[in-house]
């Protein structure tokens, strides 16, 4: 069993420290510090997150695309679903909300709840933007 917390603002000194660890007996040397901020994030989790494993993830979405987000709740729901890991997110990515079977808690409303993710306010604010230039998608 394993566990990883890991938070972007701090990611630079993981990658530097993976990194050093990699070169050792048995490394994998992954040369973070050669890809992209959200490419070197994902190989991350995608490499050493393992089965039956707490992860404790704060924003993981700020250094990753839509694309990587988009990933990244593959990943984590093929993780959570295939090999019993469990994830504790901090997140306000409607990508990583939308999660099949997510308990979402709303800790910007007291008393705090569970809401469904279509609910919350960054949510609703987005899709109202969307909404409101629907037009331009249909431009022709």
């Amino acid at each position: 069993q394993g566990g990883y917390f890991l938070r972007a603002e701090s990611f630079y000194n993981v990658a530097s420290m993976e990194e050093e660890y990699s070169r050792g007996p048995g490394g994998r040397p992954q040369h973070l510090h050669e890809k992209s901020h959200g490419e070197s994030f994902l190989a991350i989790v995608q490499n050493y997150f393992g089965p039956n494993g707490l992860y404790l993830l704060d924003e993981p979405e700020n250094s990753l695309a839509f694309n990587l987000q988009k990933e990244l709740a593959e990943f984590i729901s093929a993780s959570a679903r295939f090999y019993g890991c469990q994830f504790i997110i901090a997140t306000h990515s409607p990508v990583l909300l939308a999660l099949k079977d997510a308990v979402i808690y709303d800790l910007d409303k007291e008393p705090v709840a569970t809401r469904k993710w279509t609910e919350l306010g960054n949510v609703r604010e987005m899709y109202e933007f969307f909404e409101e230039h629907r037009e331009d998608f249909f431009e022709k």
